[in-house]
């Protein structure tokens, strides 16, 4: 008998032995370059600022009570806020029904449908805003549109405007939104939609009932996305609007980069973090509770 467990527990040991040092690498990059500058970007948010040697080793509330305490800083939380709360809005309110008709389309329909979805992927950041940035100009491209069908006259002022950078971002990501949707809805059975209508309830009905309940995973994975890539999104606004709309990134980048003052930049840093984790719990646990659905694994 001893022999026989032995025997058993041997393969187990030797099996768990294997997957150790398959998942050795990923976890010891996943320790080397997200932990361990996480840790140092705590410790530094709690030091204090010296002009001479960038900090000093002294352990201080200084910098999130200076946060706190000025309503620049207030406000900018709000405007970060908006951002993201505006885009992931938009992204999924335009991004379900295209994926929806992505997912009952088919043949050439569906392939260039997916096409158009996943081009957008491929071309740059950069490349995708400078394109806004030169057709919202003044006198750009629609400004000699309207005046040519006499709708408009005079600049136009959507450049550096809060709408403009929410329309530049919800364009940037309603790719990912119906990538994500598309592999959700397709997951919902036919059998279960039909048994709703065989029960009488209406197209409306059952999409409310049925199809949105049955795909709250990928709509909490997609929003999840969009509004942590939205509030911490640097280039778009820099290019978009400038700092006339400040904004939690921009002003880490100028803590960090031209006024030196690394602990203050550490702290905005950190605090954008928390905010980003406490909406997605938030935004997980109001949608899980509103659908009436029990606990679920996200996509």
């Amino acid at each position: 008998m001893a022999i026989e467990r032995e025997s058993q527990i041997l393969p187990r040991l030797v099996f768990k032995t294997q997957w150790l040092i398959l998942l050795s690498p990923g976890v010891l990059l996943l320790f080397v370059f997200f932990l361990f500058p996480m840790l140092e970007l705590v410790r530094m948010s709690f030091m204090q600022y010296d002009r001479f040697t960038l900090y000093k080793a002294v352990f201080t509330w200084e910098n999130y009570g200076k946060f706190f305490s000025d309503p620049f800083f207030v406000e900018m939380v709000f405007n970060s806020l908006k951002v993201g709360a505006y885009t992931t809005f938009f992204s999924l309110l335009i991004g379900y029904p295209v994926a929806y008709y992505l997912t009952r389309v088919r043949g050439i329909e569906r392939t260039i449908l997916s096409a158009a979805c996943l081009l957008p992927i491929f071309v740059t950041i950069l490349v995708t805003t400078l394109g806004w940035y030169i057709i919202l100009l003044p006198f750009g491209i629609v400004q000699k549109l309207l005046v040519l069908l006499g709708i408009h006259r005079g600049p136009l002022r959507w450049l550096q405007s809060f709408w403009a950078l929410i329309a530049v971002l919800v364009h940037l990501h309603i790719p990912y939104v119906v990538l994500i949707l598309a592999a959700s809805i397709q997951d919902v059975s036919d059998e279960k939609v039909n048994a709703a209508r065989i029960l009488g309830a209406s197209t409306f009905r059952v999409f409310q009932k049925v199809v949105i309940p049955l795909t709250v995973p990928g709509i909490v994975s997609s929003a999840i996305l969009v509004f942590a890539d939205a509030v911490s999104s640097y280039l778009v606004p820099i290019l978009i609007t400038g700092t006339k709309i400040s904004l939690l990134p921009i002003s880490i980048f100028s803590y960090t980069t031209d006024l030196l003052n690394w602990p203050f930049g550490s702290t905005i840093a950190m605090l954008l973090l928390v905010i980003v984790l406490i909406a997605t719990y938030v935004f997980t646990a109001v949608t899980n509770r509103m659908t009436g659905r029990g606990k679920w694994e996200m996509v």
